[in-house]
């Protein structure tokens, strides 16, 4: 048993044409192809919106609105004299 590991590019109409050299004499073979996607769909998306996800902004804009983050002024901290 050989295995070959190749990378090729399916083209837009989803066919993939390899050629591949085995060093194997002429003869009937069995050959068990597993196809994995170098990028998938959904990361090269996120990627072309700089890492979110399609429609992040628009789906959560305004999310806040019925309760909003407010901001607390800080505490007053007791003085204390300077050690000397």
């Amino acid at each position: 048993m050989v295995t070959i590991s190749a990378k090729g590019r399916v083209k837009g109409d989803g066919t993939l044409d390899l050629h591949v050299t085995t060093g194997l004499p002429e003869t009937d073979v069995e050959v068990l192809l597993v196809l994995e996607p170098l990028v998938l769909e959904n990361e090269k998306a996120a990627s072309s919106h700089g890492g979110w996800p399609e429609g992040y902004f628009e789906k959560t804009f305004g999310s806040l609105r019925d309760n909003p983050i407010t901001y607390e002024p800080p505490p007053q901290y007791e003085t204390r004299p300077e050690l000397r």
